[in-house]
């Protein structure tokens, strides 16, 4: 009786002692632990598989390059010199996502004649059995609809140009979207999607838009990251050649650089 409540004593001083703590996000986790003495190797697996072999006096990791919204199986081995064991940790985990309403408020008095005061987008996590895991941008029409702005058609959808006054779905948010950012009072003819970037932290997009005889591409991007406090945000770019500037109004904050906008998770 007394050699069981040894084990058991010893077991919970072990389990304790190098306890882990684990904190997931959109595309991995923050891991932090303490290592057993003597530890020379520290291996880490998800899913049985090897992930990284880290130094013994290592006490954090950040796991990456996880899906979204997934279950994962997390083994930290602690090994000696010549790769025996010491112990080991085990865990599981749940990566989050980055859904959610984004917000960019306009601090400035820049503002394309009043039209941009504040950007506001919905984000969503798709899954998708050919194009695997990436992430729908949705944002609201004048007239009260959620429609997609991202990506504009399905991705299996072949496309075409597409009349800039026209009433599709797709011809109605992209001119909406379109309007905000013009800053000049020339109205493109038409519009063409020439391809597109799917990754579960970044969306791409290619529109050539035709204007008095001119064909002009627009980049427009959207990247996920997690800012200095741990806050889901998503960095809106469009960029293209030089004569783009002339017609595009971009982030007027003192602290964009290359002129994204800087979207926060505010829901």
């Amino acid at each position: 009786m007394k050699k069981a409540a040894f084990v058991l004593i010893m077991f919970f001083l072990l389990s304790t002692a190098y306890a882990l703590e684990l904190s997931p996000s959109p595309y991995g986790a923050e891991l932090n632990f303490k290592a057993p003495e003597d530890t020379v190797y520290i291996d880490i697996y998800i899913d049985n598989i090897f992930q990284a072999r880290l130094d013994g006096t290592a006490t954090c990791y950040e796991l990456t390059n996880l899906k979204s919204n997934t279950d994962y199986a997390l083994s930290i081995a602690y090994r000696r010199a010549d790769n025996s064991d010491i112990s080991a940790e085990f865990d599981s985990f749940k990566t989050t996502n980055w859904d959610g309403i984004y917000l960019w408020v306009n601090t400035t008095d820049e503002d394309n004649k009043g039209r941009v005061r504040e950007i506001r987008l919905k984000v969503k996590t798709v899954e998708d059995e050919t194009y695997g895991q990436y992430n729908e941008i949705y944002m609201k029409s004048k007239d009260g609809r959620e429609l997609r702005l991202f990506p504009l058609f399905d991705l299996n959808t072949p496309v075409s140009w597409v009349d800039y006054k026209g009433t599709s779905d797709q011809a109605v948010i992209y001119r909406e979207n379109a309007e905000l950012f013009n800053k000049s009072s020339i109205d493109p003819s038409r519009w063409i999607l020439k391809s597109m970037e799917v990754s579960p932290l970044k969306t791409v997009s290619y529109v050539d838009t035709r204007a008095f005889g001119l064909t002009i591409e627009a980049i427009t991007s959207f990247t996920f990251f997690l800012d200095e406090n741990g806050v889901k945000s998503m960095a809106f770019l469009v960029t293209g050649p030089s004569i783009l500037s002339s017609f595009y109004f971009s982030c007027p904050d003192e602290n964009s650089t290359d002129g994204s906008f800087i979207l926060k998770n505010i829901e």
